[in-house]
């Protein structure tokens, strides 16, 4: 079953298709800017061109389920939300924004839907995001959400979990 909600501004959903089409790509290398992917992993530096949209691409789906973030009513990504399973007891969640959408309410709206999709499916049972320590922003939407500070071992990323 494939990943698909919805907001009051937002469509999200999960890109299935192996195809590649050029302005997909071209939205993965907007979206990927070097602000956005800062405290990311390597595998998200750098990705400044259709051939590296395109390994991007290839590793991500390789890695986790990939979600597509358009405002509704357009088909222009705007963002991506990640979901990787290690097992039904802990699902690692992240999600990224375009820039010229930071500070509209988008991430949270992408969060509480998230939250209200995966509790219908009621398949996973705890969610797992790592923040860097300096996004506070994003330290304060998970707080907000009822995400909990846990400890780990990871020296670059706060982790929060939250129980469903």
């Amino acid at each position: 079953m494939s990943a698909s909600y919805q907001t009051s501004r937002l469509q999200i959903s999960e890109r299935l298709t192996s195809k590649q089409t050029p302005e997909f790509l071209a939205s993965i290398v907007d979206i990927l800017t070097p602000n956005v992917v800062e405290n990311l992993p390597p595998y998200f530096q750098n990705v400044n061109s259709i051939s590296a949209a395109q390994h991007w691409l290839a590793h991500i789906n390789s890695d986790c389920r990939l979600l597509v973030v358009k405002l509704t009513g357009t088909n222009s990504p705007i963002g991506f939300v990640f979901i990787s399973s290690e097992n039904t007891n802990k699902t690692h969640v992240g999600y990224l924004l375009s820039e010229a959408y930071w500070g509209y309410g988008y991430a949270t709206e992408i969060l509480q839907g998230l939250l209200e999709f995966i509790r219908s499916e009621g398949q996973i049972m705890n969610l797992v995001a790592g923040v860097a320590p300096d996004n506070v922003a994003s330290i304060k939407l998970l707080h907000k959400l009822g995400f909990n500070k846990v400890p780990s071992n990871d020296n670059g990323a706060v982790f929060f979990e939250y129980q469903l």
